[in-house]
């Protein structure tokens, strides 16, 4: 084996026992990542001269620009990979193995919750999608029957702002979920009436895509509106790194704690980068590297003098993200040595 395949062979080794730390403990050791970049830097420059060199540091102020949702230790683990990767195209700087790296690992880790909130909301989420395809499915017909302009375009505009009201207003959820039980003489009464209408749109086919359709926006919909898998924990078992979904608005010495979804932290980041903090001192709101130690001792002070509300915090729930990239990892060198992509 050439040299470079052994490289890429150790650097597998060493992301297995990074990913097996990082789902046990949520820590990648800091001996495998020094290990990492102390093979593939010279190794690189040995292969590849000053194009590993610039790979290296044009990855990590790309990861760093990404941090957002990054943690540090997986900003490490893509840098440290960039000069092995430097043989081929770039896209600033970047290596382009590197990219689809960062970008399969992003995917996977980005479907984990999306399955978890449909596991948790399954009762609610694909009753109410049969249901709301059986309503979409006779609207579409009455629609193409009477030829009214602008039909699609108003029917997802009514889809989703049906799926954001059920989520607020149970009745309608309820009324919703009771046309499911209505699918099947749907689908005949359609047959029955036009035929070729039936047959022409395929509309079997299209009522089971209609589903998973309306299946996938309403999992994105709860997740946009709070809906993520969390955990309450005790403020004084509170670690650093802890993400937090609650945010904590702290004036005169005193918090306030407020759960937020996405779009409000997403506003409060946003409002925060700007420096508007409003009336408040501080605002305690983690992203993607979780709660500062600073921040952390600050809650546990309060709390001990009775100076915040709650006894527990809502916690989002996180994911090793080395395990991912581990998969990433080797479906680059996949493409790499059996398909010739990368």
């Amino acid at each position: 084996m050439d040299i470079l395949t052994v490289v890429y062979f150790i650097n597998f080794i060493l992301l297995l026992i990074a990913s097996y730390t990082d789902i046990k403990t949520r820590e990648i050791p800091h001996t495998v990542v020094i290990l990492m970049l102390l093979i593939n830097l010279p190794v690189g420059y040995y292969l590849f001269g000053l194009d590993a060199i610039i790979s290296f540091f044009a990855t990590l102020i790309l990861c760093l620009i990404l941090g957002i949702g990054m943690g540090g230790g997986d900003v490490k683990i893509f840098t440290t990979l960039a000069p092995i990767f430097s043989y081929g195209g770039k896209i600033l700087y970047v290596p382009i193995p590197i990219l689809l790296l960062i970008g399969i690992s992003a995917v996977i880790v980005a479907f984990f919750p999306l399955i978890n909130i449909l596991r948790k909301y399954w009762k609610s989420i694909i009753p109410s999608s049969l249901g709301l395809s059986v309503f979409y499915g006779f609207l579409t017909y009455l629609f193409y029957k009477y030829k009214v302009p602008y039909a699609s375009l108003l029917l997802w505009m009514y889809v989703i702002a049906s799926i954001f009201i059920s989520r607020k207003i149970p009745w309608y959820r309820e009324m919703i979920n009771k046309l499911s039980y209505l699918t099947p003489l749907y689908l005949l009464g359609i047959y029955v009436i036009d035929r070729n209408y039936f047959t022409d749109n395929n509309l079997l086919i299209s009522f089971v895509i209609c589903v998973f359709e309306f299946i996938l926006i309403s999992i994105v919909i709860y997740a946009l509106t709070g809906a993520e898998v969390s955990v309450k924990k005790p403020i004084p078992q509170l670690k650093e790194g802890d993400i937090l979904r609650d945010i904590i608005f702290i004036k005169d010495g005193r918090a306030k704690v407020e759960g937020a979804g996405l779009w409000r932290r997403f506003k409060i980041m946003v409002d925060m980068e700007m420096g508007k903090k409003g009336d408040y001192d501080k605002i305690i709101l983690t992203d993607g590297d979780g709660l500062k130690k600073e921040d952390l001792e600050l809650l546990q002070r309060l709390h001990r003098e009775g100076k915040i509300p709650v006894d527990e915090l809502t916690l989002i729930t996180t994911y090793p993200f080395v395990p991912f990239v581990l998969v990433g990892y080797l479906v680059v060198l996949i493409l790499h040595y059996y398909f010739g992509v990368v």
